[in-house]
């Protein structure tokens, strides 16, 4: 699969934007608690949402064209 399908993808985008948001409240939620910006730790969650999120429609699409050979 490639990565211009995956991108492409509506469940895609809405799983990028969710992870967008929860970064920006959980960097938001660190720098209340703390006093300190954590760039590093929202990068990283950030970066494993991209991962999750490309295995997840990969997996669909999988799923999906499997199907229809069925």
């Amino acid at each position: 699969m490639k990565l211009r399908t995956i991108v492409g993808d509506k469940a895609f985008r809405y799983l990028i934007l969710a992870g967008v948001v929860a970064t920006a409240t959980n960097f938001l939620l660190t720098y209340v608690d703390t006093g300190r910006l954590d760039f590093f730790g929202a990068a990283v969650q950030f970066a494993l949402i991209i991962v999750i999120g490309v295995a997840l429609v990969t997996y669909w699409n999988y799923m999906e064209r499997r199907a229809n050979a069925e």
